[in-house]
């Protein structure tokens, strides 16, 4: 095999997995990323969380189609993924906003292996392999998981982070709106133990941050985003080579503004089974330092503690800011 998989023995973690509806939690690794141009001295992957489905598509996740005019869209959940993904769609799509708005992100955009962590009618990596070219691809996947020809293809890729601090009240809202039954307090505690999808976080981070000679990767932040729209947007458009009139671009900032994007069903996927109004809404508040609302003083420390144990040089704790 070429992952190595391993329970989840801590005891907070085993305590709580069934009130929480985690049952199925497992941390995987892959053995061997000899394939990955990364520049973390003796560098070897994390295990990252998963579930037991991991082992029914862990060849069809290897072996995925990479092509070369294929572009993706990567992050740790929560981050800003469906923002940057629908404005890389529209830059990417000479800004055809009627398509946008009448056909769902999740079907311009598949996720590519949502199938390791929940269950699907098709398989997601049969979906994307049947996308019609050039294909847009959602990932959620670290750096040591990509498909082996991700790596000699090299397609391009966005990258978008986003501050835990963030990240962590976005992610147990998100969660909460499909499975979790946790509380807020227990969901990051269990976020700081990398005990929830994709984790650990700031390996995630990290890792896409520290790849060499890969021009094809564009690094954003959600933050950058949020206080400069108009400055992200030149960049991706020079790293698709698009250009686009003043009117245009004031058309696109319209498009992507939180009211916009809150309001706009083909990107605020919504769950009819979610226990509240904004559990149910895909996109929820859109604000840069929520999380101070939200989250108690003591959390707020032990998060930031978290992050400087867990990026231990100045470079590494600024992609965290």
């Amino acid at each position: 095999m070429s992952f190595e998989y391993t329970e989840i023995t801590d005891p907070l973690y085993v305590q709580s997995r069934e009130q929480n509806r985690e049952e199925d939690y497992i941390m995987v690794r892959r053995k061997e990323c000899k394939d990955v141009p990364i520049s973390i001295p003796n560098w070897k992957p994390s295990a990252h969380c998963f579930t037991t489905r991991f082992h029914q598509y862990e060849k069809d996740l290897l072996e995925a189609e990479v092509y070369s005019d294929d572009v993706w869209v990567a992050s740790y959940p929560k981050s800003g993924t469906t923002w940057c993904q629908e404005m890389v769609w529209l830059i990417c799509n000479n800004l055809n906003f009627n398509e946008a708005r009448a056909e769902s992100l999740r079907t311009r955009f598949p996720f590519l292996e949502v199938s390791l962590i929940h269950d699907t009618q098709i398989s997601s990596f049969e979906r994307v392999q049947k996308t019609k070219r050039p294909r847009f691809i959602k990932t959620h996947l670290p750096v040591s998981m990509l498909p082996k020809s991700y790596w000699s293809v090299k397609p391009k890729t966005v990258y978008i982070r986003r501050n835990p601090k963030s990240v962590a009240v976005s992610y147990y809202h998100h969660s909460r709106g499909i499975f979790y039954r946790g509380s807020m307090e227990s969901f990051v505690r269990s976020f700081m133990r990398d005990h929830q999808f994709y984790s650990p976080y700031h390996a995630h981070v990290i890792e896409y941050h520290a790849l060499t000679g890969c021009d094809n990767v564009l690094h954003l932040s959600y933050e950058e985003m949020k206080r400069d729209l108009p400055s992200v947007v030149s960049k991706v458009c020079q790293f698709f080579g698009k250009s686009y009139t003043e009117p245009e671009l004031q058309r696109l900032y319209e498009h992507l503004s939180f009211a916009s994007m809150k309001e706009n069903k083909a990107c605020n996927y919504e769950d009819h089974n979610a226990p509240s109004k904004d559990h149910g809404c895909f996109i929820r508040k859109g604000e840069l330092d929520s999380w101070r609302e939200e989250l108690t003083p003591d959390l707020i420390d032990l998060l930031d503690r978290w992050t400087v144990k867990s990026a231990p040089t100045d470079a590494e704790r600024k992609l965290f800011e």
